[in-house]
């Protein structure tokens, strides 16, 4: 079955490993498994959106309201298939340990989640960004061809009277973007078509990247994208969906590609590369 519709996870998936994709999104193979990195992104995304939100009612959130926030979070919405691939390199913290959820290495990455959401409030502290929307969804056709319609979420979206349009995107990994890796970044230049293709008033898009993981210093990296660069990822984004579509219609296998990303993978079970259950899923303590 082609799909209606494409997301910018789903293209980087199908470009990563395309088998991946099709169990995913071909074979809509649902498991509950996700990383703790992921998880950790989860929580922090969810907390920022909580501090905007409760701005908006006027509700002013101090840094320990934050906190306790994020610890609820975390409490509710952990679960036994998660799975921490680096243990090698997490500290074991017993002593400090917060909940007995949370294995010896578990409250390792529960501070990292802390330290960037720390770090969020005291750069952007009292919140009076223009903020547009959180969480903001986009569904658009690319050149308005419904062959090539995308879906995605906006983590923020801010504007001022004189339309000029941010389009933010939290990071909570390790990595950060130089500018040549912002401006070939094609997650928010996607979300830029979209709102192009949506808003009919916009003076100016800027994207920006938080690096919350980073050093003050690097903690945000900004993009201007020229007309001719939209126009290179639109047609970058329309011939992968055009190499999906074909093999789909021809029957073609999407093959595996083994790397290092296989150990954040939750399809072992189907992967014609692996074999047995991924050892890093659900093996917690």
């Amino acid at each position: 079955m082609i799909p209606e519709y494409f997301s910018y996870s789903a293209i980087q998936s199908y470009e990563k490993c395309p088998a991946k994709y099709h169990f995913r999104y071909i074979d809509r193979i649902f498991k509950k498994d996700e990383g703790i990195e992921a998880f950790m992104g989860k929580r922090v995304h969810e907390t920022i959106e909580f501090l905007y939100e409760q701005k908006k009612i006027g509700v002013i959130m101090s840094l320990d309201n934050i906190m306790e926030y994020h610890f609820g979070l975390w409490e509710d919405k952990w679960h036994n298939r998660i799975s921490i691939v680096n243990r090698e390199s997490s500290p074991i913290d017993r002593d400090r340990k917060i909940s007995p959820l949370w294995r010896k290495y578990a409250a390792y990455y529960y501070r990292i989640g802390q330290d960037c959401l720390r770090k969020f409030f005291l750069l952007n502290k009292p919140f009076n960004q223009n903020v547009f929307a959180n969480e903001y969804p986009i569904d658009f056709c690319i050149e308005g061809n419904a062959d090539y319609r995308i879906k995605g979420v906006i983590d923020r979206l801010d504007v001022d009277n004189d339309q000029n349009w941010i389009i933010h995107d939290y990071k909570t990994g390790k990595g950060v973007y130089n500018q040549k890796q912002a401006d070939n970044d094609f997650q928010l230049g996607l979300y830029q078509l979209g709102l192009e293709a949506e808003k009919n008033q916009i003076n100016s898009v800027t994207l920006v990247w938080h690096f919350l993981q980073q050093r003050k210093e690097n903690i945000k990296v900004q993009s201007i994208r020229t007309k001719t660069s939209l126009e290179l990822l639109s047609n970058r984004i329309k011939n992968t969906i055009n190499r999906i579509r074909f093999k789909l219609s021809n029957k073609e296998n999407f093959k595996a590609k083994k790397s290092i990303l296989c150990n954040w993978c939750y399809y072992w079970e189907e992967c014609p590369k692996q074999l047995d259950e991924n050892p890093y899923i659900g093996k917690i303590g």
